[in-house]
């Protein structure tokens, strides 16, 4: 039996047969055409934004296997509203971010990321999962050491000196917000110095990054692919970015991982010093022999109990100098008290009855 087409559909089959071949046969009118154009802007045009664009580039490049992500889990009761009594316990998953400081396995991260983890995972960027082992923690500084087996495919970071950085300086942030691996994000440094955004005290560099839940302890990285800092929090009414971030400055935060080092298996503790002390006024000075041209801070007052009371400290000791390190004011010595944290040891500078005199303090809980 003999197969023809309705006359109508043979005239439709060759319509359109006839209007994809206009469409991608080459010539003006074409589709083919269109996607033969040229670039609207030439390279000539561009050429700053597209070398900036390669900078950014070459950054991710360095640094993206450098970066791992970090899932912990926890159980937490879930308590059923219908049933007294009626509760059980579930394993809940959180993520953060980390990097590697060293070829053996070493992963820095936040303390408040992996606080009262039961487990710890480390992603790395080739999708390899591997066991954390907790090295040490420094609750205050909110910082932690982690490590993994070596061979992990992981390249260590380079650091910079965040002492460095200046206003408008590129500042760049790898990290995993809300568990998206290796997100990059570019912004400048919005302020160098920022104090007292919490209980630590600490200083940071505020960032306008796109940082988010998740973020926490990735690196924050210069124009040269160098870690300036490691990324702590947010300040959002929302708890989403909203152009402020916070990071720690990576010449700090290197201390306090030497620290850590030098006491594994241990979670450092916040300790007090137990001391009201303030810059000595001229009259102040004057009274108890205490030269012009010295910095310090004068205490006033000492509280019962403390680790200052019970090592020795007196009213009207002049602090030269906490730790090797000049004391020019009250946040100077809550600074290394801080660092130190409890257990630890103060080593102190002090003015007293116009002699010069050391001092070590233990830093105990009251």
């Amino acid at each position: 039996m003999r197969f023809s087409l309705p006359p109508v559909v043979a005239v439709n089959a060759g319509l359109a047969i006839l209007l994809i071949m206009i469409l991608i046969l080459p010539g003006e009118g074409g589709l083919s055409s269109f996607f033969r154009r040229d670039k609207p802007l030439q390279y000539r045009e561009q050429k700053a934004g597209i070398e900036l664009q390669n900078a950014f580039r070459n950054v991710y490049r360095l640094t993206k296997d450098s970066v791992v992500s970090i899932r912990t889990k926890k159980s937490d009761p879930i308590v059923s509203p219908y049933h007294y009594f009626d509760y059980r316990n579930e394993r809940l998953a959180t993520f953060g971010s980390g990097f590697l400081i060293h070829e053996k396995g070493y992963i820095v991260t936040n303390y408040h990321v992996i606080e009262g983890a039961e487990s710890i995972e480390v992603i790395t960027s080739d999708g390899g999962v591997f066991p954390a082992k907790f090295v040490g923690s420094h609750e205050r500084a909110d910082i932690s050491l982690l490590k993994i087996r070596e061979g992990s495919g992981l390249k260590p970071v380079s650091f910079g000196n965040s002492d460095e950085i200046e206003v408008g300086d590129w500042a760049i942030a790898i990290g995993s917000p809300f568990g998206l691996e290796r997100s990059f994000s570019v912004g400048v440094v919005s302020a160098k110095y920022r104090e007292d955004l919490d209980e630590t005290g600490q200083t940071h560099i505020q960032i306008d990054s796109m940082i988010n839940p998740g973020s926490s302890g990735g690196p924050l990285l210069n124009i040269y692919g160098e870690v300036i800092g490691i990324n702590r929090l947010i300040r959002s009414d929302t708890g989403r970015n909203s152009g402020i971030g916070f990071a720690i400055p990576m010449n700090y935060a290197k201390k306090i991982i030497q620290l850590i080092q030098e006491n594994k298996g241990r979670t450092i503790r916040p300790a007090t010093l137990g001391v009201m002390a303030t810059v000595p006024l001229s009259d102040h000075r004057k009274a108890l022999g205490i030269p012009n041209g010295w910095t310090g801070v004068l205490v006033y007052d000492i509280e019962a109990g403390s680790s200052a009371e019970a090592s020795g400290i007196k009213r009207y000791d002049f602090i030269l100098e906490a730790n090797g390190l000049p004391v020019k004011n009250i946040n100077d010595l809550r600074g290394q008290v801080g660092i130190v944290g409890l257990g630890g040891k103060l080593k102190l500078r002090i003015y007293r009855d116009k002699t010069l005199q050391e001092l070590v303090v233990r830093l105990v809980q009251k």
